[in-house]
């Protein structure tokens, strides 16, 4: 119904049907270059490795994508995303050591080396007998007991050839072995067999294999080997709490020697919520560049308008030409501030509301502001819960989105001040509330002022509030870094920019989406 709702403005597809970008074909077509975005592809005749932080839903996988495309058409680096961990094989996300995560790229990179010799033609002389030795060796210890269904995940991992995995896949039978037994007859290897007790492999480290690995690309034409790492964040041991995010790739970040393996670089693409833990534990952003990815509402605006331009084929530009024009906010501007800076969550509030709009099967021919508001308010809901859990619920009985530890241990969950603290530190790991100032505490040193950090987040804790009230009167704009924050009342500090104002000084979400 939905489709049928959108075709009438020109929509040849729903552009709001998918909130993945691995699923997106026509992402090429409105991605928007962060400021930096340059400088994160970098040059591949010298590689260089990086970070992007972002928040969830930011825009992450967006980037990697395109390096991924750039990859497939350009043909000048080797591209490899790592973004499938198994977990079998570790219990809790600190045992991720180097070696886990070496032995899971190196079966990625030795499996597209296999690939590529085969589809290049190598004759047997092409190939170094040295280079012959560690394939047969990381083959035999990597390769041999690989099921199929990881075998397709390890091809699929190979961005550098495009759609052709899925040939690869078919044409050596769905099994690794198909492939091996192949290179093995065409170079004279013998049969290849799993890794025995009496199996005597070379006398190196997997790090030493891996930098022949890396070498051997070049050996191809490759100016280098780039390796995407994403979606850390998704996994069951590490989604709910950032800690565990950094714990489970510690060993990777802070190994300056693997990050400048010659002819590598490593591009990282990882929730913003780790960043003060990676620094802290001795990160070096003069060696690993770090690269902050903050979509303004501004700049989200943009995005929006060319998804739905690209969709439209140019007829509709803004969200309002969808509702009804009596709208007393412009809504297209709202839905870029309750995304909170997630073009991924932006996408998925323009569906709420077109869903909220056509769930009847009768419906106008223009979407009703009090939709909007409805669509906005399920899905702020929804968010809350998938991102916060057993913490929404906390902070909905604190009810509101200011608060104290002394409040919470005294009048809301009757505990000890420690059991407050706790409490909190846990709230702000999942990324819910932050610090926002100080308040006067007679005889004593200041208390710490905390405040809900997402504006969903707080509109679902204060679900008896309207939307109109919090725009007007909670959701308010730092006036140094036109920051949304959240505050009732008094002077505050903003958590981006340390900036100090008055909350009732400052302008207002609604005044800056009120129609003029």
């Amino acid at each position: 119904m939905s489709i049928d709702f959108l075709k009438t403005f020109g929509f040849l597809q729903d552009p709001f049907a998918s909130t993945n970008a691995a699923d997106e074909p026509l992402i090429d077509k409105y991605f928007v270059d962060p400021p930096f975005f340059p400088a994160v592809v970098g040059d591949p005749n010298t590689p260089k490795s990086n970070v992007v932080f972002a928040p969830r839903g930011g825009g992450k996988t967006a980037q990697k994508i395109m390096i991924e495309k750039r990859s497939a058409e350009a043909h000048q680096f080797l591209c490899l995303t790592y973004d499938r961990f198994p977990t079998n094989v570790i219990r809790l996300p600190k045992d991720a050591d180097a070696e886990y995560h070496l032995t899971n790229i190196c079966r990625i990179l030795l499996i597209a080396i296999l690939c590529e010799i085969e589809e290049r033609k190598y004759l047997p002389q092409e190939v170094d007998e040295i280079d012959k030795r560690l394939i047969v060796s990381l083959s035999r210890k990597l390769l041999g007991d690989l099921s199929a269904e990881k075998f397709q995940e390890s091809l699929a991992s190979v961005k550098s050839f495009g759609d052709k995995p899925k040939d690869y896949y078919g044409r050596y039978g769905g099994i690794v072995t198909g492939l091996l037994n192949l290179m093995a007859a065409k170079f004279g290897f013998g049969k290849f067999e799993l890794a025995t007790a009496a199996y005597k492999p070379l006398d190196e480290t997997l790090r030493f294999q891996f930098e022949s690995l890396v070498a051997l690309v070049k050996k191809f034409g490759y100016k280098s080997t780039y390796i995407l790492v994403d979606r850390v964040d998704e996994l069951t041991i590490t989604a709910s709490d950032a800690g565990k995010n950094f714990e489970f790739l510690e060993s990777l970040l802070i190994d300056l020697p693997l990050l400048e393996t010659n002819g590598l670089a490593f591009k990282f693409f990882l929730w913003d919520k780790i960043k003060d833990m990676y620094q802290d534990a001795g990160g070096r952003p003069d060696r690993l560049l770090e690269y902050s990815l903050d979509w303004s509402v501004a700049d989200l605006e943009i995005v929006l308008s060319k998804r739905l331009s690209t969709y439209s084929e140019g007829k509709i530009r803004q969200f309002d030409d969808l509702v009804a024009s009596d709208s007393p906010y412009n809504v297209h501007r709202m839905i870029a501030y309750f995304a909170h800076a997630s073009p991924r969550d932006m996408v998925r509030i323009c569906k709420k509301i077109v869903d909220e709009h056509t769930k009847t099967g009768r419906y106008g021919e223009k979407i009703e502001f009090r939709t909007v508001k409805a669509g906005i308010i399920n899905f702020a809901t929804e968010r809350a819960r998938e991102l916060y859990g057993a913490i929404f619920g906390e902070l909905k009985k604190v009810g509101d989105v200011n608060f104290t530890i002394n409040r919470l241990a005294n009048d809301i969950f009757r505990v000890s001040t420690q059991a407050a603290r706790s409490k909190v530190k846990n709230w702000q790991n999942s990324g819910a509330v932050v610090k926002i100032g100080d308040v006067p505490n007679p005889g004593n040193r200041p208390q710490y002022l905390y405040g809900i950090l997402d504006p969903r987040l707080a509109i679902a804790v204060n679900s008896d509030r309207s939307i109109e009230e919090a725009m007007d009167y909670s959701l308010v704009i730092c006036p140094h870094c036109t920051a949304l924050r959240i505050v009732e009342e008094g002077e505050i500090t903003c958590p981006d920019c340390q900036g100090n104002f008055i909350a009732e000084d400052a302008n207002t979400m609604g005044q800056l989406c009120r129609r003029s």
